[in-house]
């Protein structure tokens, strides 16, 4: 079923949390969107981030471009029926990672089907 709805994904605290801006949707819930949805991130605090999206084998699909302090994401990500793997898509901003370089900001969108 084709998407067509229109999201965004607050970031919040330090380390950042990705938390929906939907009703009824708790912070660090992911997501539910449909494949074919826009999804847009709202950079709610004083760093810059840069989403990046990943494949179940860890490739990158799709990045944004850095999302300066109170700004929102851009270009918009469309979800892909390539990005889901065991229903989720998994993202994680590229700018922030540990000692061990391992992405410590991540997130998740639940693909939905109605």
């Amino acid at each position: 079923m084709a998407g067509g709805q229109t999201w965004s994904v607050m970031i919040k605290g330090t380390p950042a949390s990705f938390d929906p801006d939907v009703f009824g949707t708790g912070a660090g819930e992911p997501l539910k969107a449909q494949i074919g949805d826009l999804v847009s991130w709202n950079n709610q605090t004083s760093a810059k981030h840069q989403i990046a999206v990943t494949k179940a084998d860890g490739t990158t699909s799709f990045t944004t471009k850095e999302v300066e302090d109170f700004k929102s994401s851009s270009p918009g990500y469309v979800t892909q029926t390539a990005d889901v793997s065991s229903g989720t898509i998994s993202y994680h901003c590229t700018l922030h990672k540990d000692q061990d370089g391992k992405f410590t900001e991540n997130g998740k969108i639940t693909v939905v089907t109605s």
